[in-house]
């Protein structure tokens, strides 16, 4: 259903060339919330848009556009665009599209597909063929996002296979990894969908022979001004003895995770083990976060009490949001770590209850230590904001006094302006005598200010 909410924000940044904000817009929102908004753009203008969005987004949206706004689409592309668009699409939806069109333009159309899927497969080669541990399927397609993590003389190594007995890391997968994952180890298409769900929340949720774990971890972005940090869902998927981390972004908290099991002793991937390390990790983390949250809002406070800038309470403001997130997500963690004894993913034992009762009180002191923040952001974004306007109203009443001040000359100097007889204008001394008088009432008037303590 077409919204046309924002057609003339969306035109204005194509006009004005901010096609990076258009992209963010693509990617940051669900493929159907962005159809919509784009269905109502004029045709060439989709088109437009879909030539500097990644392949993969440009797919996702344009399957969920209504058959009319996709036959218009498709008619208006060129040869090179449609095979690009068809080579993203399930091959389920290629017979729909194509059979708008003759015999010839088909054929030309497959040859071009198989074109870009041997460009596609030579650039993958130059960029991941040479990396140690790359996946590959059987067909020998690379999955660049996989990698297998096998123990080894009780230690983590690298390898380049799926195998059972496995940590696998799956970073912002594409649709043909997830098919690949899925297939080879019966996992369901929803714990991917699940764990990469941006806004999920900390749950446990069960299939026959699989288990998803997913928890809330932090993330520093140095890259983002406006949310250096905030939090995204990591999905931890048990497949039998096989171990799945499931992300949509590339994060420290995985890599610094790989290199300590790498580096520690480790005898098996245990699953009790490894579900409460991760998150005992993930709430130090927040710990680690929170603290170099404090020192910003420390630093950025006598920045404030010096300048009062306007960029300095932005940061405050995205400090407040990124609290937030934070207090939103170590609370469904805190929910969802306190569940593991009931499913029974977390054996009963006493070595367990310590670690369980270790991460909960950890949560609970991040949880307060983000609340305490937020409110510390809070009421110094309202004591700013209150100085800032009592700094506005000393300025408009020291410009006011001054206004009043300067009046008392200016009319004077306004009286004996005027072309008529007036009482001393013939004297020599005429001048000096109107000064002093100006000055004698405009010290006059100032006295009185002062005696009533107006400035």
């Amino acid at each position: 259903m077409k919204n046309t909410l924002l057609v003339k924000e969306i035109r204005e940044m194509l006009e004005d060339g901010l096609f990076e904000d258009i992209k963010d817009f693509a990617e940051s929102n669900p493929p159907d919330v962005v159809a919509n908004f784009f269905e109502a753009l004029e045709i060439p203008e989709i088109i437009q848009i879909f030539s500097f969005i990644d392949e993969e987004i440009v797919a996702d949206i344009f399957s969920e556009f209504e058959d009319e706004v996709k036959n218009q689409i498709t008619s208006q592309m060129s040869s090179r665009q449609l095979a690009e668009l068809l080579y993203e699409l399930p091959e389920d939806m290629h017979s729909q599209i194509l059979s708008t069109l003759d015999e010839e333009k088909k054929t030309e159309i497959h040859e071009l597909i198989e074109e870009i899927d041997k460009e596609s497969r030579q650039a993958q080669e130059a960029l991941f063929g040479n990396i140690p541990g790359i996946i590959r399927d059987r067909e020998g397609n690379i999955h660049e996002s996989i990698r297998v993590y096998k123990p080894f003389a009780k230690k983590l190594k690298q390898i380049n296979k799926l195998d059972k007995g496995t940590l696998i890391t799956v970073t912002d997968p594409g649709q043909e990894e997830i098919d690949f994952l899925c297939k080879e180890l019966n996992i369901p298409a929803d714990f991917f969908e699940y764990a990469l769900d941006m806004d999920e929340r900390a749950r446990i949720e069960e299939d026959d022979n699989n288990k998803l774990v997913i928890v809330k971890i932090p993330y520093y972005d140095s890259t983002d001004e406006d949310e250096m940090y905030g939090t995204i869902p990591l999905g931890i998927i048990f497949a039998g003895n096989t171990i799945l981390l499931v992300c949509g972004m590339q994060t420290d908290f995985i890599s610094k995770m790989i290199e300590n099991m790498q580096k520690r002793y480790l005898g098996s991937l245990a699953k009790d083990d490894f579900v409460l390390t991760t998150l005992f990790d993930t709430t130090q983390l927040f710990l680690l976060y929170l603290k170099q949250i404090s020192n910003i809002i420390t630093i950025v406070q006598k920045k404030i009490q010096e300048t009062s800038r306007n960029e300095d309470l932005a940061k405050l403001l995205n400090l407040e949001k990124s609290l937030v997130y934070f207090t939103t997500a170590l609370k469904s963690n805190e929910f969802m770590a306190m569940r593991l004894r009931k499913i029974g993913l977390v054996p009963v034992t006493e070595e367990n209850d310590d670690k369980i009762d270790d991460i909960v009180t950890e949560t609970k002191q991040a949880i307060e230590m983000s609340s305490i923040y937020n409110n510390i952001v809070s009421e110094m974004m309202t004591a700013f904001s209150s100085i800032i306007s009592n700094k506005l109203n000393n300025i408009m009443k020291l410009l006011t006094i001054i206004t009043i001040v300067l009046t008392v000359p200016v009319m004077f100097a306004s009286i004996y302006g005027m072309n008529i007889q007036l009482p001393g204008d013939k004297s020599p001394y005429a001048f000096a005598v109107f000064v002093i008088i100006s000055i004698m009432f405009s010290g006059l008037v100032v006295w009185y200010f002062k005696k009533k303590d107006w400035f």
